[in-house]
């Protein structure tokens, strides 16, 4: 065997040897490569899974955000809008995208606002103040803000809606002035009769019963006052534990007509009863609607006048029930009216029989239709027709 052709055997295992470990360097090769698109596919599968997980939790704060009660904002360090909820969006009636973006001033226009964010901004510190936003309905807004250091979100403002409170405040101190003024009134007069007769030695028996007979009727003035209050803080109390117990309208209007009798026919009134023959039934508080029916018979018995007819309707809807009341006496005056619920309001009534009303009946008959989600209408003619219409929703 010649030189040449050693050489060509050994080239020839060579060409195999490395043809060999081509086939095996490859095929290694193909597993990693195949492992590796696993991978890689196992990563795409699990990078999707994230986006989708991160795609949810953001719409989950976008929920919560937009679901907060109190109306939130978020500023950049310029007092840009960058967010706000849908309960700011409500409040101040506006459309979140088209705020976005645009300075506070421009979409609030409140000194008092841009002062407080300008200070927030400037000290780095939360900040809290109650700001009046005046508008078609003024606003009270208790404003807390909050400096942030996340990214250009740079300062965080809470908005919480005081202005049911502030207007709550407002009554709960008139009425503790007007209830004062009307028990110091009648005091004062008592305390005056009783020191006269302490005082002067009277010995005329006329005089003394006169003197005796103011102070018992400034009594009686002060026991309806004091009643009717009893009566007001027993309906608010009763705002959250309302009966609802179904009872008979008709009976309890019978009733209430049948313990005023005496005190019409002393006014020469008539009552006239009108309802369909079947009950009707009513699911709330019995002693609430009876109050309310004597306080409206009371209401014309008092102040109608003499020689007048009281007529009642009571009708049932489908949705409804409609209690009317309308009397042919002196009616209300046109100044009058608007002020008839108005707590301790008294109409200049020249022939009012009862000048020791409180002034609370029909602000008790209001408390109490609103209290059952009511409405209560009143029209009136000078002589001639009032009519006060009062509608329930069926329950």
């Amino acid at each position: 065997m010649s030189i040449y052709q050693i050489l060509a055997i050994v080239f020839a295992i060579l060409i195999i040897i490395l043809a060999v470990i081509i086939l095996v360097i490859r095929n290694r090769f193909n597993i990693k490569l195949q492992k590796l698109s696993e991978n890689i596919k196992s990563f795409s599968t699990e990078i999707k899974k994230l986006d989708f997980r991160l795609k949810n939790q953001l719409k989950f704060i976008d929920l919560v955000f937009d679901n907060i009660p109190h109306g939130i904002i978020l500023l950049d360090s310029q007092s840009r809008i960058l967010r706000v909820n849908e309960s700011v969006a409500a409040l101040f009636y506006l459309e979140k995208k088209n705020v976005e973006g645009l300075k506070t001033i421009i979409v609030f226009n409140n000194i008092n606002l841009e002062n407080l964010i300008d200070r927030a901004l400037r000290e780095l510190k939360p900040q809290k103040e109650e700001i009046t936003f005046y508008g078609d309905e003024d606003l009270n807004i208790e404003v807390e803000l909050i400096p942030l250091n996340f990214e250009n979100f740079n300062l965080l403002l809470l908005f919480r809606n005081t202005t049911q409170e502030v207007e709550f405040a407002k009554l709960r101190s008139q009425f503790v002035a007007n209830i004062s003024h009307e028990m110091r009134t009648p005091l004062t007069s008592i305390r005056g009769y009783i020191e006269t007769l302490l005082e002067d030695n009277l010995k005329d028996k006329e005089i003394i019963g006169n003197y005796l007979t103011k102070a018992i009727g400034e009594i009686h003035r002060l026991s309806y006052l004091i009643e009717d209050v009893l009566n007001l803080s027993n309906i608010e109390y009763r705002r959250n534990i309302l009966l609802n117990q179904p009872f008979n309208l008709v009976e309890i209007i019978k009733d209430c007509i049948n313990s005023l009798t005496f005190l019409a026919e002393k006014s020469n009134i008539k009552i006239d009863f009108n309802y369909n023959k079947d009950p009707i039934s009513f699911s709330t508080d019995s002693e609430l609607f009876s109050q309310l029916v004597r306080n409206m018979i009371e209401n014309t018995l008092f102040h109608g006048g003499e020689k007048i007819d009281l007529k009642i309707n009571l009708e049932e809807k489908d949705s409804e029930i409609l209690l009317i009341f309308s009397d042919n006496g002196i009616g209300i005056s046109k100044q009058d009216l608007p002020f008839i619920f108005q707590r301790f309001y008294r109409g200049k009534n020249p022939i009012s029989k009862r000048k020791d009303s409180s002034g609370l009946g029909l602000s008790i008959v209001k408390h109490i239709v609103d209290l059952h989600s009511g409405s209560i209408d009143v029209i009136s003619v000078p002589d001639e027709e009032t009519k006060f219409t009062i509608t329930f929703p069926k329950i």
